[in-house]
C-alpha cells in the first residue's frame, strides 16, 4: 500500500544573495515517516526546513502540502499544520511553561481556556515536564525549555513536526532527554522531519535519510542504505568522520 503524501517539494532553489544554499531539491514527505536531514554545517539544511513553513521564502520550484501550494495555503493554517521547534526554543520568557502551551492555542486555534489547559497538561505530562508547569520558562535547563517548546508544539495538533537542530544548543547531559522524547513521538507514527547532528538518532530512529551536500540532496535512503552502504563518496566521507567520533 503506498504512502500518503503529506509534503513534496520540486525543484526548490534558494539564494542569499549570490550564493545558491538550495539547488533543485526534490523530495517527498510520507505521512508516518521520520525523516532526518544530514550533512555538514552550511549544507542547507536548516534553510530547507525553514522554506517548508514559510520562515524563509525561496526563489523558485514549490512546495505543497496535501497536494496544495504552501504559497497558496493560509499561513496560520500552514502554521498550525507544520508545526517546528527550533535549536533555541523560542519560548515566552514572561510565561510560565503552562501559559507558554495555552496561548498559542487559545490565540491560533481559538480554543477555550479550559480546553487548552487540558491539552497543555496532557502533553507536559507527555514529555516529563508537568511538575515544573508553573515555573518562568527562564528557571529551566536547555533541556527542559525543549521539552516545552515540543508541547507546545504538539498542542496545535500539527500534520508535521519540524525540528531544526533541537539538541545542537544543550549541553551533552540534556541532550539525552530531549532524544528520548523526540524517540517516544516516533513510535506514536507522528510525521517528523529532523535536521540532526545526532547520527546514532538519524541511524536507530528515522525511517528515511537524507543527506544534503552543498545545497543538493546528494542521496537519501532508509537508514540501512544510508549508514551501511553509501552510494556518494562525500557521503562516504561525512560518516566516516562520524565512525570515528561515535
Amino acid at each position: 500500500m503506498e504512502k500518503e503524501t503529506l509534503i513534496s517539494i520540486h525543484n526548490l532553489k534558494k539564494s542569499f544573495g549570490n550564493n545558491c544554499v538550495l539547488r533543485n531539491i526534490n523530495l517527498d514527505i510520507h505521512r508516518g515517516e521520520v525523516v532526518s536531514i544530514i550533512g555538514s554545517s552550511g549544507s542547507g539544511k536548516s534553510t530547507l526546513l525553514r522554506c517548508i513553513n514559510t520562515l524563509e521564502s525561496f526563489d523558485d520550484g514549490d512546495i505543497t502540502l496535501n497536494g496544495k501550494s504552501i504559497l497558496e495555503t493560509d499561513t496560520v493554517e500552514l502554521h498550525t499544520q507544520v508545526g517546528i521547534v527550533f535549536q533555541n526554543f523560542n519560548l515566552f520568557s514572561n510565561l510560565s511553561v503552562l501559559e507558554n502551551c495555552i496561548q498559542p492555542q487559545m490565540v491560533v486555534l481559538k480554543r477555550s481556556r479550559e480546553e487548552a489547559t487540558a491539552t497543555a497538561e496532557e502533553l507536559l505530562r507527555k514529555v516529563g515536564m508537568i511538575e515544573a508547569m508553573h515555573q518562568n520558562v527562564m528557571q529551566l535547563s536547555g533541556g527542559q525549555k525543549q521539552r516545552v517548546a515540543i508541547a507546545r508544539a504538539l498542542a496545535m495538533n500539527p500534520k508535521i513536526l519540524l525540528f531544526d537542530e533541537p539538541t545542537s544548543a544543550l549541553d551533552p547531559e540534556m541532550v539525552g532527554e530531549v532524544l528520548e522524547v523526540m524517540k517516544d513521538l516516533a513510535q506514536e507514527d507522528l510525521t517528523m522531519v529532523v535536521v540532526t547532528h545526532e547520527m546514532s538518532f538519524a541511524r536507530d530512529v528515522s525511517t528515511h535519510v537524507v543527506f544534503m551536500d552543498g545545497g543538493v540532496v546528494l542521496e537519501h535512503g532508509t537508514p540501512e542504505e544510508i549508514f551501511n552502504n553509501p552510494q556518494e563518496a562525500r557521503t562516504k566521507a561525512f560518516l566516516s568522520r562520524y565512525r570515528r567520533t561515535a
